[in-house]
């Protein structure tokens, strides 16, 4: 009668359990290098705080005629694509809240080249089409460049050898459109095209290739994704809201001005804390500090109606920085307050700034919160 026969590894386990075992642990693995990404990201991004504070202040400092301040200028563009690095570590697989900001899209598409140009292989035709007119759309660019970046991925993979990848931007009167296009397709093979089916976040070929994740992104930023096919190409194609000539000047407006509060701040980083300093008191803020949260619990206790605001760092040994604001709060529950974190949160109960941030960042964030009418939050939600 003829056995099955299992065969075992020399450390006594089935080859069936070695399969089975086998996505779990690669699974752990990405995990790890994950977590292991995570953390180098959230100290360089306070190394790059303090950059980038310094860098700000110094710049701040002298007159565009000085012979420094070329140097200076081209180290602080060097520390923001560093930033955007960060960025993408951080955010690579979660599901947060875009950062919009005002974004020219012609820069946007040249910070997402310059890196294209090092993931796609060699051997891929690529060409970028710019525009000199194109328009400023509020964005999140980290995550916008990780969208274009994983369509053009995907749609690489399919292209025949005479193929051409192309990217460029369309303009609408309100709408602006990335075009990731793929040429050359009637000589595609057939078990490529299941790349190129209609995109939505439910369709599993598009979740298996990352691209529920890319349509959540443009959703999140008020836009679409849809895919378009003729005889002879297939494009994906991202529609994004752009910014009126009446909006975009009316950001442009509103210029930072001095200030007067008075601001506790605390973060047991010296560097970071001492530059955050700095940057206010440049701006004519009153300033006091701490090197933790229990200190800072300790500072306000002791004249709780001198600040105005407190800008408290997330991840603090001892008390949190929501853990300290929560203290402060059972005394002056009215407290406007600013946390700021390398890692990308979504908190309630306080304003949140990302590090690293500029000293333009910093000082335009405070005034926020401070002209802000909004009630903050209670303690529950704080915890």
């Amino acid at each position: 009668m003829d056995r099955d026969v299992t065969t075992e590894d020399p450390g006594g386990k089935p080859d069936g359990e070695l399969d089975k075992e086998q996505p779990l642990r690669k699974e752990q693995k990405l995990e790890m290098m994950g977590a292991l990404a995570g953390f180098i990201a959230h100290d360089l991004n306070n190394e790059l705080t303090v950059i980038l504070g310094n860098v700000g202040l110094s710049l701040d400092a002298l007159e565009p005629r000085d012979a420094l301040y070329e140097g200076l200028v081209e180290a602080q563009r060097a520390s923001h694509r560093c930033v955007e690095m960060t960025h993408a570590l951080l955010n690579l697989n979660q599901s947060l809240k875009p950062e919009l900001k005002p974004v020219g899209l012609d820069q946007l598409l040249k910070g997402t080249e310059r890196i294209l140009r090092r993931v796609l292989p060699t051997t891929v035709p690529t060409k970028f089409s710019r525009h000199t007119q194109a328009p400023v759309i509020m964005a999140d660019v980290t995550q916008l460049q990780q969208v274009i970046m994983n369509l053009a991925a995907n749609a690489s993979r399919a292209m025949p050898e005479e193929s051409l990848l192309e990217v460029q931007a369309r303009n609408g009167p309100k709408y602006v459109t990335i075009a990731i296009e793929v040429s050359s397709v009637s000589n595609m093979p057939e078990n490529a095209k299941r790349l190129f089916v209609p995109l939505s976040p439910t369709n599993r070929d598009a979740t298996a290739f990352g691209l529920g994740r890319d349509i959540e992104i443009v959703r999140s930023h008020g836009g679409s994704i849809d895919l378009a096919r003729d005889a002879n190409s297939i494009v994906f194609r991202v529609s994004l809201p752009s910014l009126s000539r009446a909006d975009q000047t009316a950001g442009k407006s509103k210029a930072l001005t001095e200030g007067s509060a008075c601001v506790l701040i605390a973060d047991d980083e010296g560097p970071v804390r001492r530059a955050a300093v700095q940057i206010l008191l440049r701006k004519g803020y009153n300033v006091m500090e701490a090197g933790d949260g229990e200190e800072a619990v300790r500072v306000f206790m002791g004249d709780t109606d001198a600040f105005e605001l407190v800008f408290l760092d997330m991840t603090m040994p001892g008390l949190t920085g929501l853990e300290a604001l929560e203290q402060m709060r059972k005394v002056r529950p009215n407290l406007k307050a600013l946390v700021a974190s390398g890692y990308p949160l979504e908190i309630g109960g306080a304003n949140f700034l990302a590090k690293p941030y500029s000293p333009l960042d910093l000082v335009r964030r405070i005034q926020e919160v401070l002209n802000s009418h909004d009630e903050p939050a209670s303690q529950g939600e704080l915890a």
